[in-house]
């Protein structure tokens, strides 16, 4: 399919056709490379793909969840609390 770049303002722009919109899904964001030959153009996924993953990473050094809050007691805690 060929289409036109177009100026505008001080930036170009391409008009993109609906059948190829609707291809990329509903998504008004996406990511354009510059890849060897042209452009590819992808929606950007709001899922938060690997996100426990990367969690996980960032926890890895420790033994347990129970191992977080081991001595994180505060004056309040020595002094007033009352159990």
């Amino acid at each position: 399919m060929e289409a036109s770049i177009i100026k505008i303002g001080n930036s170009k722009g391409l008009i993109i056709p609906q059948k190829m919109l609707n291809a990329l899904g509903k998504e008004n964001k996406v990511t354009i490379e510059a890849r060897e030959g042209g452009l590819f153009i992808s929606p950007i996924d709001k899922t938060r793909n690997g996100w426990a993953e990367s969690f996980k990473n960032a926890t890895c050094d420790q033994e347990s969840s129970e191992d977080l809050f081991v001595e994180i007691e505060n004056d309040f805690d020595k002094e007033e609390w009352t159990w």
